[in-house]
């Protein structure tokens, strides 16, 4: 496998950072510390912070259609949608919670994760979008406060299971 590129290389150091901090400190001084470049780098590759930080989003996007690829039906979707949440709580919180205009990002890019999500249970339900939005909506819910409950130490205060089962 090749080395990554200079503009990968920042992409998951910026994937490192959130996972490893999350989003309070995404400078373009923080961003190359992690990922072992100059900021020099950043510019030439991307232009500007917020071009970066949108490939981040896109990456920790990709991640989480890629994490749903190999579900079957409706339980292993909400099976691999709560895996990825609990393997990676701070970028799923990047992807869903993190007001995304704070870095100059397009809300757009939610919204298009949102629809990707969404095609994917519509047809594992055998439903239409509304049928698939209910769904998403129950077992987001589940699953964000499921999130935001770990990364506060608080992982049982809220049984979150019975939400997240059909």
């Amino acid at each position: 496998m090749p080395a990554p590129t200079v503009a990968e290389q920042l992409v998951l150091g910026g994937r490192a950072l959130i996972s490893s901090e999350g989003t309070a400190d995404l400078s373009v001084r923080r961003l190359v510390e992690a990922a072992g470049r100059s900021t020099m780098c950043v510019y030439s590759h991307f232009g500007n912070r917020k071009r970066l930080l949108a490939e981040v989003y896109r990456s920790c996007a990709d991640d989480l259609t890629a994490a749903l690829a190999g579900a079957r039906d409706a339980i292993g979707l909400e099976r691999d949608y709560t895996a990825y949440a609990r393997k990676e709580p701070r970028h799923f919180l990047y992807l869903f919670a993190v007001d995304l205009e704070t870095f100059g990002l397009d809300q757009s890019l939610r919204l298009d994760l949102i629809d990707t999500v969404l095609d994917r249970a519509a047809a594992h339900l055998e439903g239409d979008r509304h049928d698939a939005l209910a769904w998403w909506l129950r077992l987001h819910g589940a699953v964000w406060l499921d999130t935001v409950q770990r990364l506060a130490g608080s992982p049982d205060r809220f049984d979150t299971t019975t939400a997240r089962r059909r």
